[in-house]
């Protein structure tokens, strides 16, 4: 049977910094490393609003990346 061993999660902040000629947003990205595997949603979401209040950029995406290995049991 496998075996998922967590490794790491990561926040990603996306902030909108204007708009591109063609349309498109021009996002600045932050990510801050080392964030607690349990941490829930509702504590992301609420830690990514309150970095973003701290910055001139409006908060455009909040993303959470969890790496994990797995491995045979």
């Amino acid at each position: 049977m496998a075996q998922v061993h967590w490794n790491e999660s990561n926040l990603k902040l996306m902030f909108l910094n204007g708009i591109k000629e063609n349309g498109d947003p021009n996002l600045v990205t932050k990510t801050f490393r080392n964030v607690n595997e349990t941490a829930t949603p509702e504590q992301i979401l609420a830690v990514a609003q309150g970095l973003a209040s701290l910055v001139t950029y409006s908060l455009y995406f909040v993303e959470r990346n969890d790496t994990s290995e797995i491995s045979e049991g």
